[in-house]
């Protein structure tokens, strides 16, 4: 306690005057003064020094004030109202006019030397006083309460962390402070405490704990412990947690355990419990359906509506109604949902207008009335229109008069008007669905028509976005574009509509690419991409603004690619990384943006330099993967990551990602055609005619690949084989001057005069159309012309770019790319074929005439650059 209390001086006494109160002028204590754990001289504290002088004072007759009486002072006594001379050593008398505390003086008490003043003076600068002493030794009921202050903890721990989902450690605690209340009770029980049991507490422990096993979805160990605690006797309200038993055994699907333990709980609740009582009936309703006894479930739900109804029990009535096929009770539940106002869900016109129109965010945070006011009502006209969509195509002959009743009873509600104008969308949307276009746009245009107070701008929005999907699908480019520009008019914060909008500009962009129309195509697509942008800023996770913006980009690097602006095309291609990024943020499972990013990568890599293309490959690499996970099976995505295997020289990965692709899809040209090129570079001519030929029965007008076998049995010693293959040939192609010169040269390795005399005259034929034919053309191109190498035009196995968007680029050796797209980054297959073949040069030529004396020169024959036979 602190002393800050100081007397104010009374005022000044004349000289000669006989002052009554002399001496009573000084304040009793010039500074605050502090009385923890202090002493006097003498040992004795202030506190009961204080309470002596106050029972000494009490002794003499010492008046309170406001209680004395004027008189004279008898000599020795302490006659209050009057002052007496102070005798030398003795405390002179308070005066009733003092507002000192009686005992607290400045002069100090009769008998001793010092007083306050001098008191203050001695200990003066002392420092605070020492902390008390801890006991050595505890009690029992101190330990237990010790203890229990620690289960409190724990279990308010326990509780904190489930609230914040982190239910593991949730469950720790709760274990712990469960171990630590059965120590507490052992305890009590062993020093005699049992008066001091708290079975509230042990009730705490014991339902935190099941709690938090239900929330780890250990079904069993919460089970068990409900069950302690529902069969003590000591918790007479423990049968309500049977409705915690029971929503356990409806999440393992044991929904007749389920209903079990609702009606047990049911039958413990008194009537004063109604509305605990039908949220139990709701719970048993929807484990009969699960049940598929919607007999049953009706019956809990009718006595719900009856009781005290709600939105949620009247449409999983109606769902029941529906379920049966009642098409009369369908039409009665739905009026009766309509009819149900929850408290809280009214919000006057007045109300929604100004919290629509208000800008400021926080406030309308901090209005938590209002937030679920507005959660409430977009609730119920969820499972309104949900309710109206179900039972519209059913409650009557056709589902246009269906459409048409709940559109009029919702006209006649005063709270849902507006879902009566959803419903006519919902309406147009079913044509679709069955394949009506014509009538879903009579029925969307039908809005243009009716009064426009009828609908507000967000309706005529959706309205017109239909419409112009519709159009768009259909190919009217003008009323698509046209109806595009009207949705965003009506709502400029509607990202379907600049979704929709943003298309059309795509279209017009493409219409003009193909007329080469660049300037024209170039400003339509960044038209599209600010669409785009725009959609996405209105709703940042709207996957189709996304998508299609990606898809934008890398349209428009195609674009820039043609015009040979390799920076912008570069550019263009990264933005769409970065949009496709962006949606597997969102969509991580969806297989096209995934393919999407790794082609990005993977072209990327090929315009990189060469000191900076471990980035991409390695990012190509890991989204390639990721994409094979998805589709195990896509022969495409297996035969563009082989190429890019084979483009960082892993030929082995390489080779298994391409068998993979040709055992799913065998007939694809570029992979046949890459197998075969990698099994000639390889020498192994006996696995390379194996897909030769398959390539000759899927195209087998083209005579390259039935030259490709011949040569490869002429490669392995066949040569009668190669004879008859050749003849063949001749027989599907007689004017082919490469199959007759090798019909010449075997005929007369194998000693066949005869046959080669009659080849040499089909050969010089040939010749000669041939030359009149170059003649007419005035120097044309020769396509059949004799080369001395087996194997023209091969390449070895590599990719190069492909821009046109499908395939994978590497294996369409034999297709011809477009002129109008040059490739920066190609890679001369010529060139690498030739050194690949070089590399074979120099471990010497190969004999196809071994063991023969009389060699000619097409038995040294040598490899030439290129590896196809020449047309």
């Amino acid at each position: 306690l602190t002393m800050a209390t100081a007397i104010a001086p009374l005022g000044e006494v004349k000289e000669g005057d006989d002052d009554l109160y002399e001496g009573f002028n000084v304040p009793a204590f010039k500074q605050p003064m502090e009385y923890n754990n202090f002493q006097n001289a003498g040992g004795q504290s202030a506190p009961m020094q204080a309470a002596s002088i106050l029972r000494a004072e009490k002794r003499m007759g010492t008046a309170r004030m406001g209680t004395a009486r004027m008189g004279t002072a008898r000599q020795g006594t302490a006659r209050v109202g009057t002052a007496r001379q102070g005798m030398p050593g003795q405390e002179e008398a308070r005066p009733m006019t003092s507002i000192r505390a009686a005992g607290y003086t400045s002069h100090g008490k009769p008998g001793t030397s010092s007083g306050l003043n001098q008191f203050q003076g001695q200990h003066a600068g002392t420092g605070p006083a020492p902390p008390l002493e801890k006991k050595e030794s505890n009690s029992p009921e101190d330990m237990a309460r010790e203890t229990e202050k620690k289960v409190n903890a724990l279990l308010e721990e326990s509780a904190t962390a489930n609230s914040e989902n982190k239910y593991s450690l949730a469950l720790e605690k709760a274990k712990e402070g469960a171990k630590k209340e059965r120590q507490l009770c052992k305890h009590r029980e062993q020093h005699q405490l049992m008066d001091q049991m708290n079975i509230d507490l042990t009730y705490a422990v014991c339902f935190n704990l099941a709690n938090q096993y239900q929330a780890n979805e250990m079904y069993m160990e919460a089970l068990n412990t409900y069950s302690l605690i529902v069969k003590n006797k000591q918790y007479p309200q423990s049968g309500r947690l049977r409705v915690n038993m029971g929503n356990i055994y409806f999440k393992q699907k044991k929904f007749p355990s389920a209903i079990k333990m609702y009606r047990m709980a049911l039958d413990q609740i008194g009537s004063s419990g109604k509305e605990l009582r039908f949220k139990i009936m709701r719970n048993i309703g929807n484990a009969f359906v699960r049940m598929g006894n919607y007999q049953d479930a009706i019956m809990s739900y009718e006595a719900i509506m009856e009781g005290r109804p709600d939105l949620q029990s009247g449409f999983n009535l109606v769902v029941c109604y529906f379920a049966l096929g009642d098409k009369d009770r369908m039409k009665k539940g739905f009026a009766k949902l309509l009819s149900i106002r929850e408290p809280g869900m009214d919000i006057s016109p007045e109300e929604e207008e100004a919290g629509n129109e208000t800008d400021d965010e926080e406030e309308n945070e901090d209005d938590e009335l209002k937030r679920v006011q507005k959660e409430k009502k977009s609730q119920a006209k969820h499972l309104i229109v949900q309710a109206a969509k179900l039972i519209a195509p059913k409650i009557e002959k056709t589902f246009v008069e269906g459409f048409d009743f709940v559109i009029e009873t919702l006209r006649a509600t005063d709270n849902y008007m507006d879902i009566a104008s959803d419903m006519e969308i919902s309406k147009a949307v079913y044509f679709l669905k069955h394949k009506k276009p014509k009538e879903a746009k009579e029925t969307l245009l039908a809005f243009e028509k009716k009064d426009q107070k009828q609908h507000d701008s967000t309706t005529m929005s959706r309205a017109y976005t239909n419409v112009c999907f519709i159009y768009f699908l259909e190919g009217d480019m003008k009323n698509a574009d046209h109806y595009g520009t009207l949705a965003i008019k009506c709502d400029r914060y509607n990202a379907k509509a600049l979704v929709n909008k943003g298309n059309c500009e795509m279209k017009k962009g493409q219409i003009a690419e193909d007329k080469e129309r660049w300037d024209d195509a170039r400003d339509q697509y960044n038209n599209a991409k600010e669409l785009y942008m725009e959609g996405i800023g209105v709703e940042a996770e709207c996957v189709e603004a996304i998508f299609n913006l990606g898809l934008c980009c890398r349209t428009m690097a195609r674009l820039e690619h043609r015009l040979d602006n390799i920076h912008d095309y570069e550019n263009h291609l990264r933005a769409a990384g970065q949009a496709f990024e962006k949606l597997f943020t969102i969509l991580p499972d969806l297989t096209e943006c995934n393919y999407n990013i790794a082609t990005i990568y993977d072209e990327l890599d090929l315009l990189a330099p060469q000191e900076g293309r471990d980035s991409s490959i390695r990012k190509a690499e890991e989204w390639y993967k990721r994409l094979i996970a998805q589709v195990k099976s896509d022969s495409g995505v297996l035969a563009r990551f082989g190429a890019l295997m084979a483009r960082v020289d892993e030929e082995s990965q390489a080779v298994a990602y391409h068998l993979d692709s040709y055992r799913y899809y065998p007939v694809d040209m570029d992979v046949i055609s890459w197998l075969g090129a990698y099994q000639v570079k390889s020498e192994m001519y006996e696995e390379a005619i194996k897909y030769f030929e398959k390539a000759a029965q899927i195209q087998p007008k083209e005579v390259k690949w039935q030259l490709m076998v011949a040569s490869c049995h002429r490669r392995v010693g066949s040569y009668t084989q190669a004879l008859d293959t050749y003849k063949d040939i001749d027989r599907k192609f007689p004017h082919n001057i490469e199959c007759l010169q090798y019909l010449v040269r075997l005929c007369k390795e194998l000693g066949k005069k005869d046959e080669k005399e009659e080849y040499q005259k089909k050969l010089s034929a040939a010749e000669a159309e041939l030359g009149r034919q170059q003649a007419s053309t005035r120097g044309g191109q020769d396509m059949n012309g004799h080369n001395d190498n087996d194997f023209q035009q091969l390449p070895v196995p590599v990719q190069h770019v492909q821009h046109s968007g499908g395939g994978y680029g590497g294996y369409g050796e034999f297709q011809a790319q477009p002129k109008e797209q040059p490739k920066p980054a190609r890679i001369d297959t010529d060139s690498e074929a030739a050194r690949a073949v070089a590399e074979r040069q120099q471990e010497g030529k190969r004999q196809f005439n071994k063991g023969r004396k009389n060699s000619d020169d097409w038995g040294d024959d040598e490899l030439g650059d290129d590896l196809l036979p020449g047309m």
